[in-house]
């Protein structure tokens, strides 16, 4: 049988509509949204007046009330129909009223309709309480109308403040690590929301970065694990979010209970996992919730649909359904699940459950092939009636007579006591946190995710490998602490070491061993190595450098299958490059700069201090953020030049190739890039230190020193202090630094210097914040498993710290040693 029709596919550039009441958030979330999709925000406000000339309160005093109703709704209209395509389109009080929920119904079908809604107490503070009580009421009918919606989780990030020492720089020595700037997660979320319902997320990852544990969807990874929560136990948990970090690759949401308010309830746990986990969602509706009463068909069809339906308005990533239900209820999920995928089940709970050798196990496969379903999961109770190998013969014959697309197979038998092997399912294996008690998902969850995976070790389907920090100087390195951590936590038995060498040769002889995992590159190696790559990310040869090389050992050349060969040992026959370094003084420079600073593409200056691969990074990081003007100061100025050459090139062969898809900007024939006007020069070189910042460009807001605290190579350490009048940015700004041996660098000693004259101040990051995420990113790049941020964030300042009282021993015994000679 054909599946149904697809409804909520969207042309890819369909304008997205933003609805809900007063106080939830759609002007900011509107903001965002346009900035991550390079699309124009129109406001309803906004376009209000741009039609009518006065504002909605002057047309009111002008025209009464009945004249202004009757212009609001044909303006309301005229917005929808006139910004059909690449807009963000954030509706006012308007969209309360019949007749625009009508027209919102109709412009439903042909592109995104968003609901947004949050907390009620966050809103009940913005205005009087029975006011609140009213507004809400009547906001609930925005779900009526809309296709989508999204629960505007308050965001109780601490925003640095203006003043005070910790708003200034981060020091891991008191153990504080600076709070993201306000509204930091609010714009992840978002971000991820909208990859997911414009189904650009995945693709764009993959396209930039093949191997990133962000491009490779879990069913598609060579072992993957389904973090199993239950909605009766996340409104009661007994565990911090926190400690379910790295615990999965994906989280199975079970509705398994009804309280009141529902719908919100849900919505908000969707918006909870998202924000604290940053995991694939599989929304999941129990057939048969413990604890609720019994409903007969009819009633208990219409409740799972109405859940289902909300998971799907959700934009959850998976959405789970059993094939043996209502045919309408399952064909209704499949014509609405638009970009969400559909894991089509066939569950048998009871004693004598239907055996593998059954020959409708293989029809109910077929079924959900020609269903469409992305992924078919088959479980089936098991009372020592079924030897593991007809579980194998099962999946043997499935591979050998039914053709291609064949969707992902997940299967499984279970007992009383939980999942019969962890390895009888290659992906999607249901797990549980260690911590918690069986009796809460006992049926399917007995293993958690560490052991599972250890198992894997244990029967020789993955290899111990040997991981390594290569450059000319990293003893000091805090990257082998941070990843034998990691490994500890995912009980992987890898090593992770730093080697001293400076030779291609010498790089060369380590990565020749069949127990090569991956490295970790630093000066010298980051631009010479690329030459030597048969594949390199997209970051990374727009940068012209890799911080991290992996050996591929894939048996054929497609590169999913070099992904799943990670953690294998073998030969390797090529080499794979990436660059995180970009990313990680992305993340930095998100997490400090203040709303004031946000980057306007053609007004917003960033300066990057060297000329080394860290420095193409960073310029790199401030393009991805939007700036497009960018000064560069090295000591060695004809280096400098090169850099800017570089990027020069390649934001104009990036243009050439904008214009080329969406043709012009206007009359002087500016090409846009990524929503932004490119100027000819994007990046551009500073010859002195002692002359006056260029009249025609603002003072930067944004910089980063990528110089060496240490020698390198020979060469004496960069000395760089930045002159007093470059720092004279009126709103202030963000330096980040990305040396941390010595944490307290030249730059840091200035800033420290003259922080307290400086209104308004600079923030300033320091080394091990930057060192910290770029370890985060290499650990998932290098074993494609999520990485304990938390934890490798803690035991990079542990690791520092103590670094730092070993020093200090050493200096004291040696002024002791120099003491006691001077006495003899």
């Amino acid at each position: 049988m054909p599946p149904p029709r697809n409804e909520r596919v969207f042309e890819p550039n369909a304008s997205i509509v933003l609805v809900g009441c007063r106080g939830a958030g759609k002007r900011t979330l509107g903001f965002m949204g346009a900035l991550h999709l390079r699309r124009r925000l129109v406001t309803e406000d906004h376009y209000f007046e741009k039609l009518t000339g006065l504002t909605r309160g002057q047309y009111l005093a002008t025209h009464g009330r009945e004249h202004f109703a009757r212009q609001n709704i044909d303006v309301f209209k005229r917005m929808l129909d006139t910004n059909r395509t690449g807009c963000i389109i954030e509706c006012g009080m308007s969209s309360f009223s019949c007749e625009a929920q009508d027209a919102l119904r109709e412009y439903s079908k042909t592109n995104p309709v968003v609901y947004v809604h949050r907390e009620k107490d966050q809103i009940s503070r913005l205005m009087d309480a029975a006011d609140a009580r009213q507004l809400l009421e009547a906001d609930r009918t925005h779900r009526t109308c809309s296709n989508f919606e999204y629960f505007n989780l308050y965001d109780p990030s601490t925003p640095i403040p203006a003043s005070g020492p910790t708003s200034r720089e981060t020091s891991p020595v008191n153990g504080r690590q600076p709070g993201p700037s306000k509204l930091l997660c609010v714009q992840e979320d978002f971000a991820r929301f909208l990859d997911i319902i414009t189904g650009r997320g995945a693709t764009k990852a993959w396209l930039e970065s093949p191997l990133s544990v962000a491009a490779i969807p879990p069913e598609f990874r060579s072992y993957s694990y389904a973090l199993r929560l239950r909605l009766s136990y996340l409104m009661d948990m007994d565990l911090e979010w926190e400690d379910f970090e790295a615990k999965g690759d994906c989280v199975e949401l079970i509705i398994d209970h009804w309280p009141a308010d529902l719908s919100n309830v849900i919505a908000r746990q969707v918006a909870l996992i998202r924000r604290n986990l940053g995991v694939p969602i599989i929304y999941h509706v129990e057939g048969d919730p413990r604890g609720e009463r019994r409903r007969p068909p009819a009633e208990k069809n219409a409740m799972d649909l109405e859940l289902l339906d909300l998971g799907l308005r959700l934009g959850v990533d998976y959405i789970s359904i059993d094939l043996q239900r209502d045919e309408a209820l399952v064909n209704r999920v499949l014509k609405r699940r638009g970009r969400s995928k559909v894991i089509g089940n066939y569950w048998y709970m009871g004693f004598g459950a239907l055996a593998w050798q059954d020959e409708k196990q293989f029809e109910n496969y077929r079924i959900a092939q020609e269903l469409g379903c992305d992924i078919v999961r088959m479980v089936r109770f098991c009372t020592n009636d079924s030897p593991a190998e007809y579980l194998e013969d099962f999946q043997r014959r499935l591979q050998q007579t039914i053709p291609d697309p064949k969707p992902p197979l997940v299967a499984y038998d279970f007992s009383v006591l939980g999942v019969r092997t962890p390895l009888q399912t290659r992906i999607l294996a249901p797990v549980k946190h260690p911590d918690m008690e069986n009796e809460r998902d006992h049926l399917a969850t007995v293993s958690s995710y560490p052991n599972s995976f250890e198992l894997l070790f244990r029967q020789f389907l993955l290899d111990p490998l040997q991981y390594y920090v290569l450059g000319s100087n990293v003893s000091y390195s805090l990257s082998p602490a941070m990843h034998s951590a990691a490994y500890d936590n995912a009980f992987m038995p890898h090593t992770f070491q730093a080697v001293t060498c400076s030779t291609l040769d010498s790089l060369n002889q380590i990565c020749s061993s069949d127990s090569f995992g991956g490295a970790c590159l630093t000066a010298p190696f980051k631009v010479a190595i690329m030459p030597h790559l048969k594949v390199k990310s997209h970051h990374a040869t727009a940068i012209g450098a890799v911080n991290v090389l992996l050996p591929l050992r894939g048996q054929t050349s497609a590169i999913l299958d070099h992904a799943n060969s990670r953690n294998k040992a073998g030969p390797a026959g090529a080499f794979f490059g990436d660059n995180t370094d970009w990313s990680s003084i992305l993340t930095c420079l998100r997490r400090a700069i203040s709303p004031r600073n946000h980057v306007q593409p053609s007004k917003t200056t960033g300066l990057v201090i060297g000329a080394g691969g860290m420095a193409r990074a960073a310029i790199y990081a401030l393009y991805q953020l939007g700036c497009r003007n960018v000064f560069i100061y090295n000591r060695t100025e004809a280096n400098a030049h090169e850099v800017a050459r570089h990027f020069n090139e390649w934001a104009a062969s990036q243009a050439a190739a904008a214009a080329a898809n969406v043709g012009v900007n206007g009359a002087n024939n500016s090409p846009r890039m990524n929503g932004a006007v490119v100027p000819k020069e994007m990046c551009r070189v500073l010859r002195s230190l002692s002359q006056p910042w260029p009249s025609s460009y603002q003072l930067p807001t944004m910089v980063i020193s990528c110089v060496p605290a240490t020698s390198v190579d020979g060469n004496p350490p960069a000395d760089f202090v930045m002159p007093l009048d470059w720092l004279r940015s009126p709103t202030g700004g963000v330096v980040v630094e990305l040396a941390y041996e010595p944490l307290v660098t030249p730059l840091v000693a200035q800033m420290r210097a003259v922080r307290d004259n400086m209104r308004p101040s600079w923030v300033v990051v320091d080394g091990l914040e930057v060192v910290a995420e770029m370890a985060i990113e290499a650990f998932e790049l290098m074993t494609g498993r999520m990485a304990p941020k938390r934890l490798m964030k803690e035991v990079c300042r542990k690791t520092w710290e103590a670094q730092q009282q070993q020093q200090q021993q050493q200096q004291q015994q040696q002024q002791q040693r120099r003491h006691g000679q001077g006495f003899s």
